[in-house]
């Protein structure tokens, strides 16, 4: 009996020593960490020709495509991300990209691109369209872009930098820091990294009351590090080594006071003279002599070698005009080709060499929105080439709307030398009101939208030296509205045939007249020494570089030393 008791006991002691055993080795198993190892290979589901891309801190929803040694991202990402300056021509399969002095160009699938006109190799193609996809390499799109990469291998990973901003990091303080797949120490280890290394902090969670952190490792690999592994936190942020090309301006030591001189026959050169004796203090000159005459990049010409000497005898830097006025030939078809784009400027450039003017003015009015993408391109190719021959570059534009958005003034105004904006025709000729060419509310918002949109240095307002008497006639219970353009003299002599006083009015800060004859209402809001004074008041005080006027000619005298006065002051 005493025996058996003996027998219970001990097997009693040893079956409570093994489920205290048992209960140890369950303890023991659950609290200490795992040290399986996870294989990379599959860490990203990648497969063999794609890359994921680690964006900062985060995967990008585009994989990478891996070509020929190169790492691709479409072009419409390279557009949303880095750089939005690249031209792409799908008629002819070429992508272009200006910088201050040169163009560069890259054709599909072609280990090489064009700087100007010099071809220059590439381990491999720049720029693919597969099925209608276009790709960009990085490390082309480096070159001109702000932002650095590295790529990586099992599994294919290209980490790319290009906020530079602080980031929340930690640095490891253990040798050996595990970091999991999951947050959990249970969870298979991705990656042991030394101490002192550099992590991304992600996000912070737990499991089982251990705190674990959310990181990424500088090489891109995601994973979970318990926080007792890791310092204090602190911001950092990398440090860009681009160096933003420089777009320097061919500009005069003195505020630009321009006329344009309408030619429309060759005879029109002689009256350079007659033209500009009274307007001493004016010191550019801008003919209208070029037009687009087909869609091919040929033009016409009213150039005259002799006017362009005179010009400078007389003090006057000579802006040669290219209007697209011709209404048979399409500024659209004529933009939208690299090809034609280059002939023009070619035959542009050649002109500026043969007759030794100073400057271009651009004056290409009633684009279509679909014109806008290549017109802007053609500015910034023309520019390269001015730029590259000292030629200053001018270009004319409507005053800031919705509607010509696409005429882009803040890409105008980074490359071109003088942004125009012609502050008229707020009451045009089509108008279906009456009303003020410019009345002072109309410049003052046309001055602080351009500013919105570019440099002051870059700005020249050009103000009107005609006005419009309008004629209003009730017709079958409607109102026939016609106009005609007068100059300021000729607005002073249909008051005074007319014996008509007019007064001046604050709301469009001009003389206003209105008066009745043979059934009809003719209305006039002035252009003449109190509208000047009032808009050089606007000009003068918002700094800008400059003032022009349309057209010589329709001026009085005492105009040209008061605009002088204004723009010194």
């Amino acid at each position: 009996m005493e025996k058996a008791l003996k027998i219970k006991i001990i097997v009693s002691t040893l079956l409570i020593c093994g489920i205290i055993t048992f209960l140890g080795l369950k303890l023991v198993d659950k609290y200490t960490p795992s040290e399986t190892m996870r294989a990379l290979d599959n860490y990203y589901d990648v497969a063999p020709d794609e890359a994921v891309v680690l964006l900062e801190n985060e995967i990008y929803a585009e994989r990478a495509l891996l070509r020929d040694g190169g790492i691709y991202l479409t072009l419409d990402t390279v557009d949303s991300l880095f750089n939005d300056g690249f031209y792409l021509d799908e008629a002819e399969q070429l992508l272009s990209y200006t910088l201050p002095e040169e163009l560069i160009r890259v054709e599909a699938g072609k280990p090489y691109y064009y700087s100007n006109k010099e071809t220059k190799e590439l381990p491999h193609p720049a720029f693919l369209n597969l099925e209608g996809v276009y790709y960009l390499s990085l490390d082309f799109t480096a070159m001109v872009s702000d932002f650095t990469y590295a790529f990586y291998e099992n599994p294919n990973r290209v980490v790319i930098h290009h906020q530079w901003i602080d980031f929340l990091y930690y640095d490891t303080v253990e040798a050996e820091t595990p970091i999991r797949f999951e947050p959990d120490i249970k969870s298979d280890i991705l990656r042991v990294v030394p101490a002192g290394e550099k992590l991304y902090y992600i996000g912070g969670t737990g499991t089982g009351g251990r705190s674990f952190f959310k990181v990424m490792t500088q090489d891109g690999i995601y994973g979970y590090v318990q926080k007792k592994f890791l310092g204090e936190s602190y911001y950092d942020a990398l440090q860009s080594v681009y160096t933003e090309p420089e777009y320097t301006h061919i500009t005069m030591d003195e505020k630009v006071m321009l006329g344009w001189q309408q030619v429309t026959v060759a005879k029109a050169n002689e009256n350079l003279e007659q033209l500009v004796e009274t307007a001493k203090e004016m010191n550019v000159i801008s003919p209208t002599w070029y037009r687009l005459i087909d869609t091919e990049g040929n033009i016409s010409s009213l150039a005259n070698e002799s006017y362009v000497q005179r010009a400078h005898d007389l003090g006057l830097q000579v802006w040669a005009l290219i209007d697209n006025f011709d209404q048979n030939v399409s500024t659209y078809e004529l933009m939208v080709s690299s090809e034609t784009r280059a002939v023009l400027i070619d035959n542009m450039m050649a002109e500026a060499a043969k007759y030794g003017f100073d400057g271009w003015n651009i004056d290409f009015e009633t684009l279509e929105s679909k014109t806008g993408p290549h017109y802007i391109q053609f500015i910034k190719e023309l520019s390269v080439r001015c730029r590259q021959e000292g030629i200053v570059l001018s270009v004319d534009n409507y005053v800031p709307a919705s509607y010509n958005e696409f005429y882009d003034l803040e890409a105008q105004g980074k490359v071109v030398d003088y942004v125009i904006i012609m502050a008229y025709d707020e009451h045009y000729s089509g108008s279906e009101t009456a009303g003020s060419v410019a009345s002072l509310g109309f410049l003052k918002k046309a001055v602080n939208d351009t500013l919105k949109k570019m440099p002051k240095e870059r700005i020249v307002m050009a103000i009107p030296f005609y006005t419009r008497l309008w004629a209003e006639q009730e017709a079958d219970g409607a109102v026939k509205l016609s106009s005609e353009a007068l100059t300021m003299n000729g607005a002073k002599d249909v008051l005074s045939r007319n014996k008509v006083t007019a007064q001046y009015d604050e709301a469009s800060g001009q003389n206003y007249a209105e008066y009745k004859k043979n059934g009809i209402t003719y209305k006039i809001w002035m252009e003449d020494m109190d509208s000047l004074h009032e808009r050089l008041k606007v000009i003068a005080g918002a700094d800008v570089a400059g003032m022009a006027a349309w057209r010589l000619g329709f001026e009085t005298e005492q105009v040209w030393p008061v605009i002088e006065a204004y723009m010194n002051q």
